[in-house]
């Protein structure tokens, strides 16, 4: 068993290595530099303590390689992006969830003029360690979203969100249901000063199962985007929602949020807080109410060196389905160091920390993990 790990790890660091002295083509640009094409490809390698997320702890040494090409074309009145790539993931001995995932994107973008917006289209296969079902999962996501912002009088704006997700689990005898979700959201902005805008928005969400299972969110927000405070951006949205369950009738009613603030504390160190309070359905039927709480920090050491570093917490409340009744908590630590090569290849290794307590055995685990990471962009 050691000699198989020692060999699995230096025959990829040999690979990392390769990759590291390989000259790749520039960066593409043509019809005047209106047109531009990007590749960036990655390889990382590590050791993850529990990579099913739930009471087995059945830990494995992993491999990851990722390709891909992107297109821009500012030109005119709308703006071109797409995107392909392809991510390949092995495991030393659990080969039964390697796994070949590729993604396209397409987007659609209006910046100027009255009325400014975007239309975005991806498509991608995802395979994770999902800690709501306690499984590793493998996914096609489908997602569609119009965007737009329309300026209605002086100060006054309308924007909007029309969306479409289509989540496909690949093997749904292991109890898995598909899920649909049609989003529609309205805001109505008030520009408080040039730098900062105040707003008050109505969302509606609907999300139906394979299985026929279906639940309709309300929620109504308000909150603040841009300069917050001095050296603090960022956006603070909060307010209520309801989700009502149609096959029964209950409806479930919680606080709900997004905030995303940026503390630009010195030139070197910037500190960062994210925090989402949303309802969600998982991938066995069942609602949850979840809250996750992340403070994370960064550290421009030197010009090539850079550190970073993140604690979390949150809850999942769980109130439908066969999981109705399950509370779960977690807390979450990140370190890590970054190192900029040169201009085109970047570096990087990461150890990351996962406990979750639960009232159900199962779903009561920790997880940690290490990772070494090489990615290059042109």
């Amino acid at each position: 068993m050691g000699f198989r790990i020692f060999r699995h790890w230096t025959t990829r660091g040999l690979v990392l290595v390769q990759l590291a002295s390989v000259t790749m083509p520039a960066l593409v640009k043509f019809n005047e530099g209106r047109d531009q094409l990007f590749v960036n490809a990655g390889m990382s390698i590590g050791y993850d303590s529990n990579i099913f997320a739930s009471n087995g702890d059945e830990g494995d040494i992993f491999t990851n390689t990722s390709v891909g090409i992107d297109y821009t074309r500012k030109a005119g009145i709308i703006g071109v992006s797409a995107g392909a790539g392809w991510n390949l993931g092995t495991f030393a001995s659990n080969g039964e969830s390697d796994f070949s995932n590729p993604k396209l994107n397409l987007e659609f973008s209006k910046d100027s003029g009255r009325t400014t917006g975007s239309l975005a289209i991806s498509s991608a296969r995802e395979s994770q360690a999902d800690p709501n079902v306690n499984l590793r999962t493998e996914s096609w996501n489908h997602d569609i979203a119009l965007n737009w912002k329309y300026p209605v009088i002086e100060r006054y704006s309308l924007s909007g969100v029309l969306g479409y997700t289509w989540l496909d689990y690949i093997d749904n005898s292991a109890g898995f249901i598909d899920l649909n979700t049609y989003t529609a959201s309205l805001d109505l902005a008030y520009a408080y000063t040039s730098a900062r805008e105040l707003f008050f928005g109505y969302r509606i969400r609907e999300s139906d199962t394979s299985t026929g299972g279906s639940t309709t969110d309300h929620s109504l927000t308000g909150g603040i985007n841009g300069k917050i405070l001095p050296k603090l951006t960022g956006s603070i949205r909060l307010g209520y929602q309801l989700r009502e369950d149609a096959a029964t009738g209950d409806i479930y009613g919680s606080t709900n949020g997004e905030v995303s603030l940026t503390w630009s504390a010195t030139k070197r160190i910037s500190v960062g807080l994210s925090l989402t309070k949303d309802f969600s359905t998982t991938a066995t039927d069942s609602s949850l109410d979840s809250t996750h709480l992340t403070l994370n920090t960064q550290y421009a050491l030197a010009r090539q060196w850079s550190l970073s570093a993140s604690v979390g917490g949150g809850e999942s409340t769980f109130f439908s389905g066969a999981d109705d009744g399950r509370n779960d908590r977690f807390f979450t630590a990140t370190t890590g160091a970054t190192f900029n090569i040169n201009e085109h290849f970047t570096t990087s290794l990461t150890y990351s920390y996962f406990q979750n307590w639960s009232n159900q055995a199962n779903s009561t685990f920790d997880r940690h993990s290490v990772t070494l990471n090489l990615s290059t962009n042109w």
